[in-house]
């Protein structure tokens, strides 16, 4: 970083610095959207597997003992 040798200078680095900060800040708000839209997803597939299994554990129970009975 070059010194800086008077006050417009440090007014130009000044707004340098706050454009990078609104920067960063969109980006880290676009990566955290990214995060939880992929985490909502894997949670949702995940609910529905658990699901599936489980309905279809209760007919295939349900038709285990129905042929028992018979």
């Amino acid at each position: 970083m070059k010194a800086i040798k008077n006050m417009r200078e440090l007014r130009l680095m000044k707004q340098q610095l706050q454009y990078q900060e609104r920067l960063y800040e969109k980006e880290m708000t676009e990566s955290t959207a990214d995060i939880i839209d992929n985490l909502s997803d894997k949670l949702r597939d995940m609910a529905f597997d658990i699901g599936a299994r489980l309905i279809l554990r209760f007919i295939h129970g349900k038709r285990r003992r129905h042929t028992a009975d018979d």
